[in-house]
């Protein structure tokens, strides 16, 4: 979210430049990738190619518990955070870009930089605030979707997450595990609207004053 928020911001406050085309390029592409697509390349250059060379940086996949080894939880855990980082970051590039062009076009845009405000104080503090409503939304979708579990992701890393045992579970046509991942998902998604409304009325004013 951060790395798509900020490249997001970049390109609105500098359209039709080299960084917006640049940004939006690289936004589009992955966008446009698969999950399963992005993992196996990752795979075949951070963790192939490096252990031909000699550098065993990253694993293959499996899963380390946190209580084991943090270290090494760590270093399985980050393939599967930047596929799923890169390919969030492209959504929340664009739905910034987009809320940001939007903003920066309002009246009140325009008096504060009337006023003598400085471009960084008026894109920081006045456009970003009203910019940030879509994305905070499809941050509650993402989240509630992540903490259900993403199949893909989960058996391309071989990570034996909530949607891996979900899939096998409806495979083995046990109930009590279907029912006690539906929940999770479901309170995760309740949890992420709750946290969503909150940021509303945070960003908005209007909402907070209705």
């Amino acid at each position: 979210m951060a790395l798509g928020v900020f490249s997001g911001i970049v390109s609105a406050a500098h359209p039709r430049t080299i960084a917006d085309r640049t940004l939006t390029g690289f936004a589009l592409f992955f966008y446009s990738m698969p999950s399963f697509l992005l993992g196996l390349l990752l795979l075949y250059l951070l963790y192939y190619r490096l252990t031909l060379a000699g550098l065993h940086w990253f694993p293959p996949g499996d899963y380390v518990p946190l209580t084991q080894d943090p270290s090494s939880w760590a270093q399985h855990m980050a393939l599967p955070w930047v596929t799923l980082a890169l390919l969030l970051a492209a959504t929340y590039t664009r739905l910034t870009r987009g809320s940001m062009l939007d903003v920066l076009g309002e009246d009140y845009i325009r008096t504060a930089r009337a006023k003598g405000l400085a471009e960084r104080r008026v894109v920081y503090r006045h456009a970003l605030r009203s910019a940030l409503t879509p994305v905070v939304t499809q941050f509650g979708i993402d989240l509630g979707q992540l903490i259900g579990g993403v199949v893909v992701t989960e058996t391309v890393f071989s990570l034996p997450g909530l949607g891996k045992t979900a899939v096998d579970a409806i495979g083995q046509q046990d109930l009590p595990v279907i029912v006690g991942v539906v929940l999770v998902a479901s309170a995760a998604v309740v949890v992420a609207n709750i946290v969503v409304d909150l940021a509303y009325a945070v960003l908005d004013p209007r909402v907070r004053l209705a």
